[in-house]
This record gives C-alpha cells, structure tokens and sequence, in this order.
C-alpha cells in the first residue's frame, strides 16, 4: 500500500504539472524569505555579541559637579564671597595609584583604562615657534603655551612657552582621530616609550632636530632639566595647532609636574576611563567601585557609565533583527494561509479520484498521507532551490534594511549635533577611546603613517555595523523544519474536509 501511495503521488506530481509548478514557486519564495530571515537573525546575534565586546561601553571617574555645586551653594547661604570661591574652585581628580589600583582590581571587567597628565615647560637653548593668539593645544590645558600656571608651591604665576601632553599612546591623541595629525618620521611611543617624545614638524625645523636626536626642556617649577630622545616627527593640519606641544607618555609627563603635584609619583591624572568588555557589565562594574572605592565620593568624584556608542549601534542591528522577525511571521501565516487555499482547490477537485480510491479499498489516512507525500516532494524541491539563492537574498535584504536604519540613524545625529558622531568618542584599535591608555600593549614601529592611518580607520569603521550574511548549518535545518510545519499546518482543514468525504455519496454525486 505504502508503494502504490508513492506511485500515485508521484503520477499525480507529473499528471498535475502546472499546479506543480506554481506551488514549487510558492515554496521557493516562502523559503527564500524563511531562509533569509533566519539567517540575518544569526547575523543579528552574531554582531550583537561582537557589539557587546568591542563597544562594551565606557566607565569613567569625574568630578561630581552636582554635589560640588550644592556645597558651594550652601557655603554662600553660610555667608561665603562666591567670587573667591569660584576664583579658587578645582575640579577633583584621582590619583594614578588609584586609577591602576581599580583597573587591576578588576580585569574580568575590563580590557584596557586610560588617562591624562597634562603640564608645561620651558625651552633650554631651543627656539620655539611663534604663536598668533591661543592655540588649540593650550587651550583649557593648566600651564598650556600662552597662559601660565599657578604653582602650587607658591602663588606666583609661571610663565611657559612649551606644552607637555602626557599621553600612553599616540593612536588616542585627539588630533590622530580625527585625522588632523599625522606621524611624518619615525614612529610613535607607547607605555614603554621612557623619556621619548614627539615634537612637531615646525618645531624640529626651527631647532635643526631630527628622529633618534635628544634635547633639554625645563620642569617650570623646580628648573630641573629632563632629557628627552626625539622618537618621531608630527604634523598638524589643525589650524591653531600649538606647534610648541610636546607629545608623550604618562609617567614622562609627570616629570615637569611641581613636587607638591608629582607627590612621589602618586600624581593626578584626568580623564580616567575603564573600557568595559561587556556593555552588560557596566553597571555591575560601577556597584564595586562604588562600594570597595568610598573615598571617591568623599572627594567629590563620580563613577559614570557611557554605553552610547553600543547602543546607537545595538539599535540599528535590533531593527534588522526586529524587521527579520517580522518577515518571518508574515511569511509563515501567508504561506499557510496560500498553501491551504491550493490544497483545499485540490481536493475539491480530486472528490471523484479520492471517492474510486476509497471505494477500491484505500484508507482515508492513506489519501491523506498521499497528498502530503505530494506537498513533501513539491516542498522539498523548493527548499533545495532556495537553499542555493537564499544567502544572495538575505544579503541584499539585510544589506537593504541596515542601509536604511543607518541613513535614518545619522539623519537623526545631524538634527541633534550637528553632524554624525560628533558627541561620539572614537574607537581605538585597543579598545578605547581616550587620548591614553594604561596598560598600552607595544605597537610595531613605522618609517610613515600609513599603518596608523589603517588602525584609525579601522577604529571608525567599527562604529559602521556590518552583517555578516552567511548562512550556517542551522539555518538550513530551520528551513526545511519550518517549511515541513507549513506544510502541517496547510494540510489540516484539507485533512478534515477528506475526513468527511464518504464514497457513496462521492460517486453518487459525480454521476
């Protein structure tokens, strides 16, 4: 019976080919778009978790102006002159122990923390570039090239005409992302880079010096010498770029600090940041600083979360996910609904042949399951058809609808900044997004900048969401499974109108 059930099948398959033909196309159809949208699914998760690990958010301690501003506040209502208080008002700022001592503390949270150490200098027997108003380099910097600093060990004001920027690497100095300076000759330094420098492209002419050359500033405070090795040559495109700024690491930059300052190498740095591993992380990293770091708070300092960048991106991928979803459900009702309308005209139409059938003998299940036998080799020629088109046109769906949510996304940063990613810190190839790093891993050694340009790049282009649209195993296993479901489903009011079906009545009626 199971043989002669085939043989019909397959006779009905060939006997019925044009109706063969339109549901083979229906089910290649429905399948291309189950297919696609599992797979962009997969690709959605996929990029979601790298997402998570690459934009993983950033933690950072600064100075917690609310309760500052309440203390000054209250301090006037006290009877305080608010115009000395705001003459003498200082942000907080951690230490460096400090700043290390958390990053160490919890490595499970975090791949890599940054900060700062800002300062200024005197030339020793060198000439310095003249300057027509502030720079951009010394603006906002304590001691930067034009302005002077307060010294702490007196109330004098020192002059400068050098700027220190104390920086772990040079990938995350400011001018670098956003292309305005580029490395003309030798390489950059990096954590380990001791008492090396780069120096402009100006200052070096002015001074006759070159790569591998060494030269004496002065600390403005105790007057002592520091000697530093010329390790590359910049250029700024920048166009009030302070040519006098002097670019180095951290622990260098802390040499020309005043003693008071330096506190035996336990100084301030600013803008410390923790680069999460895990955007999920975040919030759960802060609840330890928080409660084994009280004297944060004390001093006025606050631990702050930034996931921004993951989730401008995390929303343009959750939208292509969300519209697969969406995708997925109306095919699967549609191609219920369809199949079951053309099945239903099937066996409308095959009454006289199911009537003979039952009355040779033939067992209303057994009709069933030859109908089924027919949907399951029609259906199963169009899953294999699609299973070969089926990555091209997720591809171009995906590619389509992430298309859509960026341009859409970007629109939206332009209304609210002016410009897209302009309130975003750039990526860093490490992983973070300051101007220096704590634990800088070293960096291979160039003769130009085209390497770094490369690392820069790929640091902005991680912002850009891209799917990987390849379909795995498992995706095609889902297709065949939710294409067979289809086929279930569509064969149940088919099913229950053949179960009705008496052949008396059949061939009664036909005659």
């Amino acid at each position: 019976m199971f043989k002669n059930m085939l043989k019909r099948s397959w006779l009905s398959i060939k006997r019925k080919l044009g109706r063969t033909i339109i549901l083979t196309l229906i089910f290649f159809m429905m399948a291309n778009l189950v297919l696609a949208a599992f797979i962009i699914k997969s690709a959605v998760s996929a990029q979601m978790d790298y997402a998570k690990s690459n934009l993983g958010g950033t933690v950072s301690i600064q100075a917690d102006m609310e309760t500052i501003r309440d203390n000054q506040k209250e301090d006037i209502e006290k009877g305080g002159d608010p115009s000395e208080m705001f003459k003498n008002m200082a942000r907080p700022s951690i230490d460096v122990k400090t700043a290390n001592e958390i990053a160490t503390s919890y490595t499970s949270y975090i791949k890599d923390y940054s900060y700062e150490v800002s300062a200024s200098a005197n030339s020793y027997n060198l000439e310095v570039v003249e300057t027509k108003g502030p720079s951009m380099s010394g603006m906002g910097m304590p001691g930067g090239f034009g302005f002077g600093k307060e010294s702490s060990d007196d109330d004098s004001t020192l002059d400068s005409d050098i700027t220190i920027s104390g920086i772990n690497a040079y990938a995350y100095i400011d001018g670098v992302a956003n292309e305005t300076i580029t490395i003309k000759e030798g390489e950059y330094f990096d954590e380990d880079s001791a008492d090396a420098a780069m120096i402009s492209y100006e200052f070096a002419e002015l001074n006759s010096l070159k790569v591998g050359d060494t030269f004496k500033i002065k600390n403005i405070y105790t007057e002592n010498s520091v000697k530093l090795t010329v390790i590359g040559i910049y250029d700024s495109s920048e166009a009030r770029a302070n040519a006098n700024t002097i670019y180095m690491n951290t622990e260098t930059a802390a040499k020309f600090l005043s003693t008071d300052d330096y506190n035996d190498g336990n100084y301030d740095v600013d803008n410390v940041n923790f680069y999460m591993t895990n955007s999920d992380l975040a919030d759960e990293f802060v609840d330890k600083i928080n409660t084994e770091f009280t004297e944060l708070a004390d001093e006025n300092l606050k631990v702050a979360v930034d996931t921004s960048e993951y989730d401008r991106v995390a929303s343009s991928i959750e939208s292509v996910g969300g519209f697969a979803n969406t995708i997925l459900i109306i095919v699967i009702v549609a191609a219920v609904i369809i199949v079951t309308l053309i099945v239903s005209i099937n066996v409308k139409d095959r009454r006289y042949e199911i009537g003979v059938l039952m009355s040779l003998g033939a067992s209303k299940k057994n009709i069933i399951g030859q109908i089924i036998t027919e949907l399951l080799i029609v259906g199963t020629l169009g899953f294999v058809l699609a299973s070969v088109t089926g990555t091209i046109f997720a591809g171009t769906l995906g590619n389509a609808i992430l298309d859509s949510q960026t341009a859409s996304s970007n629109e939206q940063s332009e209304k609210n900044f002016g410009r897209p990613g302009s309130m975003s810190g750039m990526p860093s190839p490490m992983g973070g997004s300051s101007s220096s790093r704590g634990s800088a891993p070293s960096m291979p050694d160039m003769s130009d900048d085209s390497n770094m340009k490369d690392i820069m790049k790929a640091g902005r282009d991680s912002e850009i969401v891209e799917l990987d649209i390849n379909a795995r195993p498992e995706d095609y296993l889902l297709l065949f499974v939710t294409g067979y479901l289809v086929i279930i489903l569509a064969l149940i009011i088919p099913s229950v109108n053949i179960m009705r079906y008496q052949p008396k009545e059949i061939l009664t009626g036909k005659e």
